[in-house]
């Protein structure tokens, strides 16, 4: 090596390495290691062409093996134990393929060229060898004694005399050493600790490492380290360092994209990875993204990763090496990691597990742990296990798969069903409603479905293909409210569309009209309008078919939410009086509620200010007659927001304050931030502009947080507004601007008005009147285009305010004033209209630059 040795300080001395190359090992700087001596004493295979990913592995494995200070003594052991004297054995553990092998080696072959040991010593175990019969201590001891130079003859037939045997021949070649160093021995490929127990070294700082996919934690005193697969850019540069070495100018080695989705599908397991280099060095043209669409499109993708190259056995094919780990397995064991790693899902808790396997939860609890120590599950949290995606792979293609396993995963649907049903009653229901006795409380059945939401729509969307008819609608219907109320749109539409076309091909007209509401829901919030029509069509006519009044109902007033996004507004009015007439029928007064405080809201739109109090006042005595908190809480808001209107500020204040507290109450975060947004609002016309900021930053923050970008914006527009009052123009303009630019994307053309009309506020405020008139021409154009003929008054009387100063373009701005007086009449916005007549007096009495008037 050229230039410092890195473990010459020691070894917890950095090493800046990516991978080791035999022959050419490369750890930072190039190290040309020399070839193993022809002698027993030296026996370790040659290490892995390249190491890659395991930098803090290799690290840790290393500072085990490195020679103790002079004085023999390692803070890092237990007090009164010391290096000179102790064993250290080191256990690398983890599932088939994942380089445990490969990381020994690399870290013997580093030992090696430091010149750490006398002797290292290497016995492949064969605990998991494909087609060999594991290797016993006793003929492992047999193997070592061997390499020792110990003379056939004198190795004592009895284990425990060989191993003591074993020992003796240790200290010796440490004795014989003139610089009294001690030996490495790896045992590789270990299946039970008692291969492994009989090789402990005896005293003399001799090292044992020790591999197995079982962790071996019986043995006492052991340093274990759990091998996970690699990380992205670890598996990224294994891909790569396999093309380059192969031909140099790969350019396949620099297409991330592609490499990334082959990882992905090879789960970043290494052996997996090196079989995908294997078939792509194979064929030069073969992009990693036809390899990848290969993988994708195989029956089994453990059945495809085999290595291309017929003549280096079963240790190199998936499928054999999984099949080893379950060969070690009892029946029943084996039985339970068959169908644990056969759901759908990420993670399976121990209780659906037991349901899923129909044994005793503290049964099925304890063989969950043997497979974990297996490194066949994982355990990424207490109570919930996990399966690397080739293992769930090689359990659902296995050729002889449990006999009930139909019949489990059917069990296992219909648990989740039922339970995601007793959830969904406790987050829907009213005040003394009776609800499951399965959770005790509404935020237990919230959490609960929290922790499994993964799980839950990775089994709808693999019901269908069970043949699960039940579960896939009815699981999907049950979620609905939960993912819809909690932004889980993405999710929710997955699911949805998965269980319309059930229900569809089964002619199942009541639960497709659920899941088209469900699905009009989805469309809504992420403004695809058109589709959610269609959706809540869809619904209306099915439920209308089926005589279900009140999904009707429900789908008319969702119907009509959409419709005011659109600015619709008699459409509007229309089908939200259609919702109220329809749950009037059904007898169901809280639904009724719900369309009142709907038709409230459009009525307001609209300028019928006091129909509009009269629907919010009549929702919120149905909801407060019910014990609706939450819906108490909408009629609210949407009241404070007509008494803004009607410019009845302290009293909007007053009904915007309790809504956010009741908001904040049942935990609607979203809610919260639409009544803080409204309250800041008022409080800018009260010109209490601190609170106004604060409460217009905090609904930002929250519309931020929750994802919704749309709402965030109009928390920017109203905040810029505020900021223009307190003269904080350079602020005022960039929120402003923000705003507009996330209107423009989502294409809400009225909201892309409003934000236009406010930054040309801020603009003139500034003197930049030229900028302000250009973004008060697009607002009056915007305005126009969306038929809002109010907000279109309120542009042309700021288009005129910025023409004016100078007096040079005088007709123009008196013409601007006069289109805004006409609209504010038309609008039948009295106050306005007398505020700008007024305005127009004084300009037309002013001078022009001439001096005529």
């Amino acid at each position: 090596m050229s230039g410092e040795d890195t473990f010459s300080r020691g070894p917890t001395a950095h090493i800046d390495m990516r991978w080791i190359v035999a022959g050419g090992d490369v750890i930072g700087q190039v190290v040309n290691l020399p070839r193993p001596l022809p002698t027993a004493l030296f026996s370790l295979p040659p290490p892995p062409t390249r190491l890659v990913g395991r930098v803090a592995d290799l690290e840790a494995l290393l500072g085990e093996l490195a020679p103790a200070p002079e004085d023999g003594t390692r803070t890092d052991l237990p007090q009164g134990e010391n290096a000179s004297s102790g064993v250290v054995v080191s256990a690398l553990a983890g599932m088939g393929g994942v380089g445990k092998t490969a990381l020994a080696l690399a870290a013997g072959a580093i030992a090696h060229h430091k010149g750490w040991f006398c002797a290292e010593l290497f016995v492949d175990l064969r605990g998991y060898t494909p087609g060999a019969e594991p290797l016993s201590a006793h003929a492992a001891l047999d193997v070592l004694l061997r390499q020792m130079g110990v003379d056939p003859e004198d190795i004592p037939v009895g284990e425990t005399e060989r191993s003591s045997f074993y020992r003796s021949a240790l200290a010796a070649l440490e004795r014989a050493d003139d610089q009294g160093r001690p030996v490495l021995v790896v045992a590789d490929n270990a299946n039970t600790a008692a291969q492994v127990k009989p090789l402990l070294p005896g005293p003399g700082g001799h090292k044992l490492v020790a591999t197995s996919r079982g962790g071996l934690h019986s043995l006492a005193g052991a340093r274990h380290v759990d091998l996970d697969v690699l990380d992205l850019d670890g598996a990224l540069a294994l891909l790569a360092a396999e093309l380059t070495s192969h031909t140099p100018e790969d350019p396949r080695a620099e297409d991330e994209t592609g490499l990334g989705r082959l990882i992905e599908l090879c789960g970043r397991l290494p052996l997996a990875l090196e079989i995908a280099a294997a078939y792509l060095k194979r064929n030069p043209r073969l992009t990693p993204d036809r390899m990848a669409d290969r993988l994708e499109k195989a029956a089994s993708r453990v059945d495809k990763l085999a290595d291309p190259d017929r003549g280096v056995g079963k240790e190199r094919a998936l499928r054999a090496v999984f099949d080893t780990s379950l060969e070690h397995l009892d029946r029943g064991e084996a039985e339970v990691f068959l169908l644990v790693a056969s759901t759908p899902g990420p993670t399976l808790s121990t209780a659906s597990a037991a349901v899923l396997t129909d044994l005793p939860f503290e049964e099925v609890e304890e063989v969950l742990e043997e497979l974990a120590a297996a490194h066949l599950l994982t355990q990424p949290a207490p109570g919930r296990w996990g399966v690397h995606d080739l293992l769930a792979d090689y359990a659902r293609h296995h050729p002889d798969p449990p006999a009930e396993r139909d019949q489990a995963l059917g069990r296992l649907l219909d648990g989740y069903t039922a339970v995601v049903r007793a959830a969904d009653q406790h987050l829907q229901a009213l005040p003394g409603r009776s609800t499951s006795d399965l959770f005790p409380d509404r935020e237990t059945a919230s959490g609960w479905l929290d922790v499994e939401r993964a799980t839950l729509v990775a089994a709808a969307l693999a019901a269908p293909g069970l043949g699960h008819t039940g579960a896939a609608m009815v699981l999907p219907l049950c979620l609905g409210f939960y993912l819809g109320s909690g932004r889980h749109f993405e999710d929710l539409e997955q699911v949805s569309r998965s269980a319309q076309r059930v229900a569809h091909a089964v002619s199942d007209a009541y639960n497709e009209a659920g899941v088209w509401t469900n699905l009009g829901v989805v469309l809504r919030r992420t403004r695809r309008f058109d589709e959610a029509i269609d959706a809540y069509i869809h619904a209306c006519d099915l439920y209308h078919q089926v005589g279900e009044a009140r999904g009707e109902a429900q789908a008319w007033n969702n119907l009509g939410l959409v419709l005011v996004d659109l600015r619709r507004f008699d459409e509007a009015i229309r089908a939200h009086f259609r919702a109220c007439e329809v749950f009037e029928q059904a007898g169901d007064a809280h639904g009724e509620a719900g369309a009142w405080n709907n038709l409230g809201a459009v009525l307001r739109e609209v300028r019928r200010f006091d129909e509009a109090i009269g629907a919010h006042f009549r929702a919120h005595e149905v909801f407060q007659r019910v014990g609706d908190a939450h819906g108490e809480a909408q009629a609210w808001n949407n009241l404070g927001s007509v008494l803004i209107d009607l410019r009845r500020f302290d009293e909007a204040v007053g009904v915007l304050s309790r809504a956010c507290e009741v908001f904040r109450q049942v935990g609607d975060a979203h809610s919260e931030a639409q009544a803080w947004n409204n309250l800041g609002t008022v409080l800018r016309q009260l010109d209490r502009f601190d609170e106004a900021i604060d409460a217009l930053s905090r609904a930002r923050e929250v519309f931020h947080h929750v994802g919704d970008a749309h709402s965030e914006a109009r928390a920017w527009t109203n905040l810029g507004t505020v900021l223009v009052d307190v003269s904080r123009f350079d602020e005022a303009i960039q929120a402003h601007t923000r705003a507009r630019e996330v209107f423009h994307q989502v294409g809400d053309v009225h909201s892309e008005a409003v934000a236009w009309n406010n930054l040309g506020v801020a603009l003139a405020d500034l003197g930049r009147f030229d900028e302000a008139i250009d973004a008060h021409t697009r607002a009056c154009d915007l305005y126009q285009r969306t038929g809002d003929t109010h907000g279109e008054a309120g542009a042309w009387r700021n288009l005129g305010a910025a023409l004016t100063p100078g007096g040079g373009r005088r007709a123009e701005a008196v013409e601007a004033m006069r289109r805004s007086v006409d609209l504010y009449e038309t609008s039948g916005d009295e106050h306005r209209m007398l505020r700008v007549q007024e305005w127009l007096a004084r300009i037309q009495q002013e001078p022009d630059a001439d001096g005529s008037t």
